[in-house]
């Protein structure tokens, strides 16, 4: 029953927080740190607290190296949000990686597009909300049966 709450809090504040971005261009700090901690907690019932800490961890070089990327300049910086959403995100798909950076590619494009579309600017080449698509993933990665 505890867990079943933590998956409805869970989904709930993601809610919140890809709304809250869509609209405002504005991570919800907030909401965001109670889905990392209903995640978390989550993770660590169901899976071992060794699993949450090896999730922190690999989330913490995927940011590295996201960093060091931005800093030689190969990609543009993300929004100020955009940082503690990836790891939440990355923390929660751990699960399941694989399904997460292929929905995320999904959604994102097609996100962009829409989003391009709807406010008449060059495809690909705007900014957009990111909260959307990465919760969508990251939700759809966790809550989903598999991976390893």
């Amino acid at each position: 029953m505890l867990v079943a709450a933590g998956y409805a809090v869970l989904v709930a504040a993601a809610a919140r927080v890809a709304w809250v971005d869509w609209r405002r261009y504005r991570i919800e700090y907030e909401s965001l740190a109670v889905a990392a901690a209903a995640g978390a907690t989550i993770l660590c019932i169901e899976d071992g607290g060794g699993v949450l800490l090896w999730s922190a961890g690999g989330a913490a070089a995927a940011m590295a190296f996201l960093a060091l990327l931005v800093r030689f300049r190969v990609v543009r910086r993300p929004g100020a949000g955009d940082w503690a959403l990836a790891c939440v995100c990355l923390v929660l798909a751990s699960r399941n990686l694989l399904l997460f950076a292929a929905l995320l590619s999904v959604t994102g494009l097609g996100v962009a597009a829409a989003y391009a579309w709807i406010r008449q600017r060059p495809f690909f080449r705007s900014r957009f909300p990111l909260a959307p698509p990465a919760l969508f993933a990251a939700l759809a990665a966790f809550l989903l049966p598999g991976g390893s």
